[in-house]
């Protein structure tokens, strides 16, 4: 992939957007025209902008690992520390949390699955044990289909249905599927592998739904983020990758002492109500995430100054 520091100019995407809504607000006004004449006018004020003395880079020099001559004119250290102002916006901090959780069913499967697979009364082979991911890796795969292409369009149409007006909200909606299978999918890897249950119980039908709740919730929770904070979209990412990576990071070294002191059993049904928690928790921002949106919005305006932050100085 192409490395690029491109930056859009903040400036008229604000006057774009800001037309599109005194359009949308102005039902006996001209809306397409005005709206195609404004978008033909900002594309001719970029197309102008271009310096056609400048070479274009050959695709070798486009594909380099280090670029210096075109780089962000801020400092490194602004860069790393930008998404870390970030913590105060509700929803980028709740991505970063239920994206999180599904890092720790991940740890799960991980640390567990040679434990049950290898002792009886399944006794699998070390290739038997692994190929048991190949139900996660099944589940993942419609997750992603689910998390991508169907939530896009259910948006839209519930975009539709309001009046062709899109909340980020919206997308919210689709986590209903996601929280109930990967509920369901913790008991049917957890109390199946433990009262010996048949091994599809488990690796089908268990890892397959705590699959399918991984590749469609991450996906949700990204989109979710930049939808609400697009001129952020960078930085969101960046910090939700981040508490993502280190709440994976401590359920690693947690779980095994939590399997060790509580059993399979319990820890399985607190695993259970912990995900009916941490992914139901999508109801709150269906109901308050449009008012949290509104609260952060000086902020938002504030830190969508790429400038912003800046302590020192190339």
């Amino acid at each position: 992939m192409e490395e690029t520091s491109f930056r859009r100019d903040g400036e008229e995407e604000d006057e774009f957007e800001e037309e599109i809504l005194k359009q949308t607000q102005s039902p006996k006004s001209h809306k397409m025209d005005n709206i195609v004449s404004i978008a033909k006018e900002v594309d001719s004020d970029d197309n102008n902008s271009i310096d056609a003395s400048i070479p274009k880079l050959t695709y070798r020099q486009r594909m380099r690992v280090i670029h210096t001559q075109y780089n962000d004119p801020r400092s490194w250290l602004c860069i790393f520390y930008r998404p870390f102002f970030l913590v105060s916006f509700p929803a980028i901090m709740w991505g970063g949390l239920v994206y999180g959780a599904q890092m720790m069913w991940l740890s799960l499967i991980g640390n567990s699955q040679s434990i049950i697979y290898g002792a009886a009364p399944y006794n699998f082979s070390v290739n038997g044990i692994g190929l048991t991911n190949l139900g996660a890796f099944g589940g993942c795969v419609f997750g992603m289909l689910y998390g991508g292409y169907f939530v896009d369009w259910s948006t839209i149409k519930l975009a539709q249905r309001n009046n062709g007006i899109l909340e980020p909200e919206f997308r919210l909606y689709s986590m209903f599927v996601p929280t109930i299978i990967n509920a369901a999918g913790l008991l049917a890897y957890g109390l199946g592998s433990a009262y010996g249950a048949h091994w599809a119980i488990s690796v089908v039908v268990g890892q397959g739904f705590l699959g399918f709740a991984m590749g469609s919730t991450g996906s949700i929770c990204l989109t979710y983020a930049v939808d609400c904070y697009h001129k952020l979209a960078s930085e969101s990412i960046v910090l939700i990758l981040f508490i993502r990576n280190m709440i994976g990071m401590a359920f690693c070294f947690a779980f095994m002492p939590w399997l060790d002191g509580c059993g399979l059993k319990l820890t399985t049904w607190l695993m259970f109500m912990l995900s009916l928690i941490i992914n139901g928790s999508f109801l709150v921002l269906i109901k308050w995430g449009k008012s949290m949106r509104r609260w952060t919005a000086p902020r938002y305006t504030k830190f969508s100054d790429p400038k912003f932050g800046e302590l020192f100085k190339k």
